[in-house]
C-alpha cells in the first residue's frame, strides 16, 4: 500500500466520533441551569468542535461571565458523567487506524476539547491505544486556534508540515491546518460545512470513512 502522508493527525468530534447526543445533552442542561431558553437544534450543533466558552461569546455575546461560567459548569457535569459516553465510532475508523499504524504512518488526535474529556473518551472507545500523540486544550473549556494544538505534533514527530494532513469536518480544522502549514482533508460526514471549509483553503473532501481511507492510502485517488 502507498501512503499519502507521514503524519495523519485527527480531529475527534465530528472526524473520529459521533459525539453529537451527548454535546447537544450537555449544552441543554448548562442553558436549563443559568434559566436561559435552550437554542434550536441548528445553533447547538455550532458548538461541535470548537471551545464552548468561545462560541458561547460568539454566539451569545451578552451573556455575562458568571453565566457563562455556570453554563460551563452544568454542562460539564452533566458531560462527565454521561455525555462523553452517548458517543459512538465511526464505523471502519478503527480499520483505517489500523492499517495506517501497520504502514508506518504515524497517528496524532488534534482536538480542542480539554484535555482531560479527551483522553477519557479515546481510552474509553479503545481509541487511545491507536495513537501515538494526544494534543488538545488545557480543562478551562477556553482556547485557541487549532494550528497552537497542530504544531506541537509536529515538533514531536519531527515530520515537517508537508508531510503531515490534519483530518477534520470543521473551518477551525481547516484553519489550523492552513496557518501551521499543513495539508488538510474536510470529512463531510461530521459537523461543518463544505463552503465554510473552502474559505479556510480546504481543496480536498470526503463524504465517508471509506473515501477517506482511499484518499490517505491510494495516491492515485483524491476528490
Amino acid at each position: 500500500m502507498n501512503f499519502r502522508y507521514d503524519l495523519a493527525l485527527f480531529d475527534l468530534d465530528g472526524t473520529l466520533t459521533n459525539s453529537a447526543p451527548g454535546i447537544i445533552n450537555g449544552l441543554k442542561e448548562g442553558f436549563r441551569c443559568i434559566g436561559w431558553p435552550i437554542p434550536d437544534q441548528k445553533t447547538l450543533l455550532r458548538f461541535i468542535g470548537p471551545p464552548l466558552l468561545n462560541m458561547l461569546g460568539v454566539l451569545y455575546p451578552e451573556m455575562t461571565g458568571e453565566q457563562a461560567s455556570a453554563l460551563v459548569a452544568g454542562y460539564r457535569r452533566y458531560y462527565v458523567e454521561r455525555g462523553s459516553y452517548e458517543n459512538e465510532v465511526y464505523p471502519g475508523i478503527f480499520e483505517l487506524l489500523d492499517d495506517l499504524r501497520r504502514g508506518g504512518v504515524k497517528l496524532a488526535v488534534v482536538t480542542s476539547k480539554p484535555v482531560t474529556q479527551a483522553k477519557n473518551i479515546l481510552s474509553y472507545f479503545k481509541l487511545a491505544e491507536r495513537f501515538d500523540y494526544i494534543s488538545a486544550e488545557d480543562d478551562s473549556e477556553g482556547g485557541r486556534g487549532k494550528e497552537f494544538l497542530i504544531r506541537p505534533a509536529l515538533e514531536h514527530f519531527g515530520i515537517p508540515a508537508s508531510r503531515a494532513v490534519m483530518i477534520g469536518d470543521t473551518k477551525y480544522d481547516a484553519a489550523g491546518a492552513r496557518k501551521s502549514g499543513a495539508n488538510f482533508v474536510g470529512v463531510m460526514y461530521g459537523f461543518g460545512t463544505r463552503v465554510e471549509m473552502e474559505r479556510e483553503n480546504g481543496k480536498y473532501f470526503v463524504d465517508t470513512v471509506d473515501e477517506l481511507r482511499k484518499f490517505l492510502i491510494d495516491k492515485n485517488k483524491t476528490k
